[in-house]
């Protein structure tokens, strides 16, 4: 029999509720009454008690029991739900999950208890939802009984939890919601300090400016959320130490830590710095961390968000078939929530990235992503993602004034967004040659713009790109001089997901400087990234923009290294 004595334990929690009681009670007072009598005392409490359970907490029409074995839970839910089969009898849903839980004046409370509950609510009615770790301690004979339900995420829980299913596997939530970080104590108590509240503060301020975050301060202690970071600042004289640490909640597991070491001269100057600093870090690594789990979890059990971070994963590949799959993901996910931002944000970004590949008409399918991008402004004109997806497309286009202005719109919602410099330097590039010969004649602004995005991207799945912009500005700034454009270009060919682009404007800096046999090397690297490349692909893309008229000379040398018109 359970022993309630122990204060903590770990324990295999059941929790179990009528379906439906409070309409049984407006429908007919008495007879709900009766019903509960009959279920509790002939069948719910016994079959408890015959596998060895025990009754912590009756919630009117629920309860919450106690058991030493997962086997002894299941099969008292297992006969709870039998016996209760018949027609008309009222109907149960249960749940099930071993782990902690305290116990306290006949009561009970702790991970184990709100797990079980959770996955009572998400069981059918006349069903049971267990936990993988439940299921993992099962005898065979009774596994068979329950189907693989996937891992779901349940409410105010930080980590997805695998469950499996009696009586029919339930449907998935896929509703999305912002991700959670709490900040916690930045300065030891009783600490008079005040940069540290300054930190907080500054930190909190630059990670809201991520609209996918949604952040707790020091004083929601308690509250629920998936991340926390930790923090300790230490004074000595004139220096600071802040070291700080980036943990999933679930489990304690540490994502990232560091040791920022600073003398002080401003408090005010340092704090923003110390927060730019540590807003580009955390976004970075929850971003990384949220897209590896959802690569865990097969797509039907995604909800639109989850959707979009794997469609933003696989384009980063570079792959045209990879492009197809981003897509249709972005289909289910637009199908689950039409108005969900992230997922049009994503959808655009296909767009631009299909129009990139030459696999696609460039100018149609730019167009769409315009499109699509505007829409979503209309929908929230506060959201960043948007506005780097209108400089990105404008820029790409020709639009030059509007990408630039798109882009100081990125700058305005979020100034650590490397979307803002990446769409100048994009906006920069393809302007058209009268545009670039009055605002940007040597190309600093390609260059400068390119650099601050590698300078703010440096996680950034994407930095083949983020290279090719900053070496071809290098190009457009001083086209007699390759050889600092050349050795961008080889790093941004040789970093993962790269397109095309690099290996063909290395061929033409190579034709430059009379290197015809390496030129060729190139070109046949740029056939195999793509392998319907032709002077036409090339000029669809490159035509109208300043990059033209720099490289014609060599661009029409292009046929004699085999690539067809």
């Amino acid at each position: 029999m359970f022993n309630l004595s122990s204060f903590e334990r770990k324990t295999v929690i059941l929790a179990a509720d009528i379906v439906g009681y409070s309409r049984m009670m407006d429908e007919d007072h008495s007879v709900a009454l009766d019903a509960l009598r009959n279920v509790r005392d002939g069948i719910v409490e016994p079959c408890i008690a015959a596998g060895d359970g025990v009754v912590i907490k009756r919630l009117g029409d629920g309860w919450l029991a106690a058991f030493d074995g997962c086997s002894d839970a299941c099969a008292s839910a297992l006969k709870i739900q039998y016996l209760l089969a018949d027609e008309g009898a009222p109907a149960l849903r249960i749940g099930i999950h071993q782990g902690p839980a305290s116990f306290v004046d006949e009561d009970v409370f702790g991970t184990g208890v709100n797990i079980a509950s959770r996955l009572e609510a998400l069981a059918k009615p006349r069903g049971i939802a267990i936990s993988d770790a439940v299921f993992a301690n099962l005898s065979k004979d009774l596994q068979v009984s329950f189907e693989n339900a996937g891992a779901r995420v349940l409410k105010n829980i930080a980590e997805p939890v695998k469950v499996w299913a009696f009586g029919g596997v339930p449907p998935t939530e896929l509703i999305s919601e912002p991700i959670s970080i709490q900040l916690e104590n930045f300065v030891e108590k009783g600490s008079l300090d005040t940069l540290a509240p300054e930190i907080v503060e500054a930190t909190t301020i630059e990670l809201e400016k991520y609209r996918w975050l949604h952040v707790l301060r020091p004083e929601n202690e308690g509250a629920p959320s998936k991340y926390v970071l930790n923090a300790t600042l230490r004074r000595s004289g004139d220096r600071i130490r802040l070291t700080v640490h980036l943990s999933v909640r679930h489990d304690r597991r540490r994502l990232w830590s560091e040791r920022f070491d600073r003398v002080v001269i401003d408090e005010f100057e340092l704090a923003d710095e110390l927060s730019l600093a540590l807003a580009l870090r955390i976004s970075a690594e929850i971003d990384a961390h949220e897209k590896l789990q959802i690569q865990m979890r097969p797509p039907e059990q995604l909800n639109a968000a989850e959707l979009s971070a794997r469609a933003n994963d696989l384009m980063s590949s570079g792959q045209s078939d990879a492009f197809e799959e981003a897509d249709a993901v972005l289909t289910r996910a637009i199908a689950l929530e039409p108005r969900n931002t992230s997922a049009q944000i994503q959808k655009s970004f296909v767009g631009y990235r299909k129009a990139m590949s030459g696999a696609w008409p460039v100018h149609e399918t730019l167009a769409a992503a315009l499109q699509t991008a505007t829409d979503v402004v209309r929908m929230d004109p506060k959201m960043p993602g948007a506005y780097v997806m209108l400089a990105s497309v404008n820029g790409m286009m020709g639009k030059t004034e509007a990408a630039l202005e798109a882009a100081a719109q990125v700058e305005r919602l979020n100034p650590n967004a490397w979307g803002a410099p990446h769409g100048r330097s994009i906006a920069y590039t393809f302007a058209t040659p009268d545009w670039a010969q009055t605002h940007d004649p040597k190309a600093l602004h390609a260059v400068t713009n390119a650099e601050r995005t590698l300078e703010l991207a440096q996680s950034s799945k994407f930095r083949s790109g983020h290279l090719f912009f900053l070496g071809i500005g290098q190009l457009l700034h001083n086209a007699s001089d390759v050889q600092p454009g050349i050795s961008t270009l080889e790093r941004s060919a040789g970093a993962a997901g790269a397109n095309w682009w690099p290996s063909l404007f290395l061929a033409l800096a190579e034709l430059r400087r009379g290197k015809r046999q390496v030129a060729q090397q190139h070109i046949a690297a740029a056939h195999t990234l793509f392998p319907a490349l032709s002077m036409s692909a090339i000029a669809d893309i490159f035509d109208r923009s300043r990059v033209w008229p720099v490289w014609q000379v060599e661009l029409e040398h292009l046929p004699d290294l085999g690539l067809s018109t």
